[in-house]
């Protein structure tokens, strides 16, 4: 049985392409005198290769150290100038990098983002690496490496995907290979990707679409397009991890189970259907998992499931944390009768419309800044191939019906085609933790 629920959520856009292949998309909104404009290279770690992960992440960082024109600490004086903001972004399939300014300051950001994109190079130098590689490395010393369950995704991932794959690796990188990268790594890395033949401009917000053409046009259009980009990997599942385990001791008071699936990439009608399933399992007290494992079970303190929107395949995971006493063993069982109870009976039509439901609040909160808006049509444009084809995405959550939530599920999540990770106290934490609450 299909949903009965219908979209209405839109982002208005149109697109045009430069000459030098620049695709630009312009998104009017004139409900606030502010512009985004949002910059997204089709470039992320799954561009990079082994030995040198990292590489894309620290370029995001030795970008912000100034180009030939804008020196170091003029792009952020510049902007807090005329009261504006920017920040920047690295993941799997891309990176990005925004600014958001009143309109009457649109041009400024421009400036500053054709100088990144153009003179760049002359401030790349062996001490700015120096600097930022340390800062990248610390960073991961304390996002990752010291930090509860820290290193438990990082695993999993190496659990699902083969040592080659793209996304077995993670986007800060490895400390060995952020301490192998060069500064011809670096200049590389950036003359390939960097480049208006693979990037998409959106400007967003308070600016009309001929403005926001003529603009890309003058501050862009003499640019030259850059060589050809590699082809990314086509999309195909990787290989069955056939129910893969591995059990990590950590600096936790607390067991935490975490499963992983690859599935079909974002915005094919499987993603969007597992997106759905993804929400009935666990999103509201009332979800299955969290009646099982939470509120009814008391087997565990937190449960969720997730799916990552990307481009050569998807990433469907589970994540439960246990209570004290709790073995991880009864979290996996408990998740695994939630999942073989779908496979087996299915789900309801109101299991289904709530959760579609559900997934609607959630898109029309996170779509309701020029700046989040600017980043949804800059990724539809980058990965999919069109920012149009947002909607495509959108509107697909109407379509799925019971039976498909059942088939995916049956398909997808069953236990040769996933990855556990148990995480688990190091001996003696629980020793260190009384102490601690002693103290």
């Amino acid at each position: 049985m299909s949903t009965i629920i219908s979209s209405t959520i839109r982002i208005p856009s149109t697109t045009r392409v430069l000459a030098n292949g620049l695709r630009v998309v312009a998104h009017e909104d004139s409900s606030a005198p502010i512009v985004t404009v949002h910059l997204m290279f089709r470039a992320g770690s799954r561009d990079e290769r082994p030995g040198r992960t990292g590489l894309a992440h620290l370029l995001e960082h030795l970008m912000f150290e100034g180009s030939q024109h804008a020196p170091k600490g003029h792009f952020d004086d510049a902007l807090e100038r005329v009261g504006g903001s920017n920040n920047g972004s690295t993941w799997l399939d891309r990176t990005n990098y925004y600014e958001t300014v009143p309109t009457h300051a649109v041009e400024l950001p421009l400036w500053l983002e054709r100088d990144r994109m153009a003179f760049f190079l002359p401030m790349l130098t062996g001490e700015v690496l120096e600097l930022q590689r340390g800062v990248v490395m610390n960073e991961r010393r304390q996002v990752i490496e010291n930090r509860p369950y820290g290193m438990a995704d990082e695993q999993l991932h190496e659990l699902l995907f083969p040592a080659d794959h793209p996304y077995s690796w993670p986007t800060i990188g490895y400390m060995r290979d952020l301490e192998q990268i060069t500064l011809e790594d670096a200049r590389a890395f950036y003359q390939t990707y960097y480049t208006p033949g693979n990037a998409v401009l959106v400007l967003a917000g308070d600016i009309g679409a001929e403005r926001a053409f003529e603009l890309a046009e003058r501050y862009f259009g003499d640019l030259p397009a850059g060589p050809d980009v590699p082809p990314p990997p086509a999309q195909l599942l990787p290989p069955a991890p056939n129910g893969a385990r591995r059990v990590m001791e950590d600096d936790v008071s607390f067991p935490r189970i975490m499963q992983a699936f690859a599935v079909p990439a974002y915005g094919t009608p499987d993603w969007i259907a597992l997106d759905v399933l993804a929400y009935l399992l666990a999103d509201g007290d009332s979800s299955r998992l969290q009646r099982a494992l939470v509120r009814d079970g008391r087997l565990a303190q937190d449960v969720d499931s997730y799916l990552y929107p990307t481009a050569l395949c998807g990433v469907f995971g589970f994540v439960a944390t246990a209570r004290s006493e709790v073995e991880p063993e009864a979290l996996e069982h408990a998740i695994r009768q939630v999942v073989d109870e779908v496979i087996a009976n299915g789900v309801t039509d109101e299991e289904l419309t709530g959760a579609v439901r559900r997934v609607r609040r959630d898109q029309v909160s996170e779509l309701a800044t020029v700046e989040e808006r600017a980043d949804a049509l800059a990724y539809a444009a980058t990965v999919l191939g069109d920012a149009d084809a947002v909607h495509t995405v959108l509107d697909g959550y109407a379509e799925v019906t019971t039976d498909d939530l059942r088939r995916v599920a049956a398909e997808y999540l069953v236990p040769e085609r996933g990855a556990t990770l148990v995480v688990i106290p190091r001996p003696g934490q629980d020793d260190e933790d009384e102490e601690a609450d002693d103290e």
